[in-house]
């Protein structure tokens, strides 16, 4: 904890002008120990959205006064000077009233960005301008699974909502550490999360950012509190796998596109992830060797054989070190196979016994 400056009150001045154009309080309706916790995290550096209402160039100095970095932000000496500078004009919230046009025109926009964040740039602009999206063939990749273990159990125990507000949470950290990486990230379908290198642009060290990002990604879900109403629940455990090999991608469908990859390297990164355990990141013995080769002074030491179902035995590693669960888990006679050697996937039924996790996010 640091005291009060100059430079905090500054910060706080930042605050103001986003309450001022957006009406409403930052962070609305978040858990408030986890809005701390990002705001303080100097890779997340969490900080409100500029309001659409925001002129510019107040946008501007909101954003200086926010800066991560204290001494980046201006002096009060400094924002006296600007803002006397300013006409009406600069400062005066943008309308509110559009005409039909201009709420066309913001939607088209919203529209464009969403088409732009969900598919790669090229097939964005392709789809955006009407024209058909072919088949797109890459002789290595690597792709990256993980999933939560035990959801069917923890699902059970909480509401839709609740559930719902865990996977956001989780995945809006999954998704700032795939801009990190540089990892594009194909998809979520519940609690599976799909991601991939060297798919939409040239990586000569795909399998290592797939790697760093699978270790990060590990972190972040163990520090993400599967109910923040009630820590004592403990946090998010998941199980990862990855795998490098060929692929071809394609938007299939109209009314609803979704960019999908096709082959067996699908196939088998999902089966690395089933057949991996509880904290755990499992590869392929071809992904390995790129690993080994892009990221030499990376933990990684051999599983062993294990049997892939419709792979027959496979040579397999695990990355990193054993991370400890973060709460008791037991699984049940009839799946203790998910967590041993056989590829059999079944869906996690674990029984979660927790005994004490109560964690301080605020800093």
């Amino acid at each position: 904890e640091s005291e009060n400056s100059a430079m905090s009150d500054v910060y706080s001045f930042g605050i103001i002008l986003f309450e001022m154009y957006s009406r409403k309080d930052p962070y609305d309706g978040e858990d408030h120990r986890e809005v701390l916790r990002l705001v303080a995290d100097p890779i997340f550096n969490k900080r409100p959205e500029v309001p659409e209402s925001c002129p510019s160039l107040v946008a501007s100095i909101m954003k200086e006064c926010l800066d991560r970095t204290p001494g980046s932000r201006p002096t009060f000496e400094q924002l006296d000077l600007r803002l006397k500078d300013l006409s009406v004009e600069h400062v005066e919230p943008g309308k509110m009233n559009f005409s039909m046009q201009d709420k066309k025109l913001i939607q088209a926009g919203r529209n464009e960005k969403l088409l732009f964040d969900v598919f790669p740039q090229h097939i964005a602009e392709a789809i955006r301008d009407g024209r058909k999206v072919d088949p797109e063939s890459r002789e290595i990749v690597t792709i990256f699974f993980s999933d939560i273990v035990g959801f069917t159990n923890i699902s059970s125990k909480l509401s839709a909502l609740q559930v719902s507000d865990m996977l956001d949470r989780l995945y809006i950290r999954f998704d700032e550490l795939s801009r990190i990486h540089d990892v594009f990230k194909v998809e979520t379908i519940g609690d599976a999360y799909m991601a991939v290198t060297n798919l939409v642009k040239n990586q000569p060290d795909h399998a290592k950012r797939i790697a760093m990002f699978s270790i990060d990604a590990l972190c972040a879900a163990n520090d993400t509190l599967i109910n923040t109403n009630d820590p004592s629940m403990g946090v998010v455990n998941i199980r990862v796998g990855f795998h490098s090999g060929p692929v071809v991608a394609n938007v299939v469908g109209s009314r609803n596109p979704r960019y999908c990859l096709f082959g067996d390297t699908v196939n088998t990164a999902s089966r690395m992830e089933s057949n991996s355990i509880i904290n755990r990141i499992q590869c392929s013995r071809r992904a390995y060797n790129l690993v080994h080769r892009q990221y030499p002074e990376i933990s990684i030491r051999p599983r062993g054989k294990i049997h892939i179902k419709g792979k027959g035995e496979m040579r397999t590693y695990w990355i990193n070190e054993e991370r400890t669960p973060s709460c008791n888990v037991s699984v049940s006679s009839n799946e203790s196979s998910q967590t041993g050697l056989s590829g059999t996937r079944k869906r996690d039924k674990y029984n979660i016994e927790i005994l004490t996790r109560v964690k301080e996010i605020a800093e």
